[in-house]
């Protein structure tokens, strides 16, 4: 069941940080590509219901390598609060464990792992826990002998309303000597019960197919941008919104993919390019599932209250512009 990329991934945990320039040097591409779409993700199935092909339940073991190793999620396992430094009020610390067995009569190098989680119908990314140490992914390589296994660790944090909500793992698993990870996805519920029953993601009405911009928070195609918050004092302020990307095919998407330009007042002025990059949590995304990261910029001051204009550049040069108020 596992897929290996058409495009190479880096073999490292991809940790949640952006590139941010002033210039649009590099954003020139294509024209748009036509009318809009704008129909939101299909409704996500249960954890409960049958997962799309290419989704393994918790404790399912998948091969890696033609089946020299398999690769088992033994699921989230919620940590007392006392345990965990760092962890912000209204949320709680999991641990998700990844063994990796050798299939082989010879010892061998266990393949690296990097894990991605996200959660809820959006697929909102989890974020590592700031004391949990070596991640999986930068755990020296190990040695595991003929038919034994390595548990590897991470730890995640994740909002208490997420309990009982489906989360998805990507699992990066790159074999000793090669620059090309298999992917790997399992999902389960997070333990717990939800705060409030979650209904099926349902299609939401953006703005109409012959309108070419698109109000923040609605979907347009494939791509939502969330609306742009905006915290501190000073001339230049900070600023946040969710880019959410959905993969609605049966394959593998390589990950979110998308630029931002940032572009502020009437005068559509250049604030911020968000490319992703080395360093930017853009893991793959499972067939049929949506993937929503948090990005961050800066805006100048004066334009807080103002108009806001945000295209989204997919890797092919097709744009989506989405517009809303700046902080509001």
């Amino acid at each position: 069941m596992s897929v290996r990329l058409r495009h190479a991934l880096p073999a490292v945990l991809l940790a949640g940080t952006v590139v941010i320039s002033g210039c649009a040097g590099s954003d020139s591409g294509p024209k748009a590509d036509g009318k809009p779409t704008n129909s939101a993700p299909g409704p996500r199935p249960s954890p409960s219901t049958v997962l799309p092909d290419g989704i393994a339940k918790p404790g399912t073991a998948l091969p890696v390598g033609d089946g020299a190793w398999t690769v088992t999620l033994r699921g989230f396992e919620r940590l007392p609060a006392d345990t965990e430094l760092g962890v912000p009020a209204g949320s709680s610390a999991y641990r998700a464990r990844v063994t990796v067995a050798n299939q082989r009569a010879q010892v061998a190098t266990a393949p690296r792992t990097a894990v991605t989680a996200r959660y809820g119908a959006l697929g909102r990314t989890a974020v590592e826990a700031t004391d949990s140490g070596a991640s999986s992914s930068t755990d020296e390589p190990q040695q595991v002998r003929p038919n034994g296994s390595v548990d590897r660790d991470l730890k995640l944090v994740l909002p208490d309303q997420a309990q009982g909500l489906p989360v998805t793992v990507t699992v990066e698993a790159t074999e000793e000597g090669l620059a090309e990870p298999e992917l790997l996805f399992f999902e389960g519920a997070l333990p717990g019960r939800a705060a409030t029953s979650p209904a099926p993601q349902a299609p939401q009405q953006g703005a109409p197919a012959r309108q070419s911009v698109t109000p923040v928070g609605q979907w347009n195609g494939n791509v939502r941008v969330g609306k742009v918050t905006v915290s501190g004092e000073g001339s230049s302020r900070a600023a946040s919104l969710e880019l959410s990307v959905v993969n609605r095919s049966g394959d593998p998407m390589p990950g979110l993919g998308t630029t931002l330009r940032i572009l502020t007042g009437e005068d559509l002025r250049l604030a911020a390019t968000v490319r992703p990059v080395y360093g930017y949590r853009d893991a793959a995304i499972a067939p049929f599932r949506t993937a929503t990261q948090t990005v961050s910029f800066t805006v100048p001051d004066a334009a807080v209250g103002g108009p806001v204009t945000v295209e989204a550049v997919d890797a092919a040069g097709s744009r989506v512009t989405f517009e809303g108020v700046l902080g509001q």
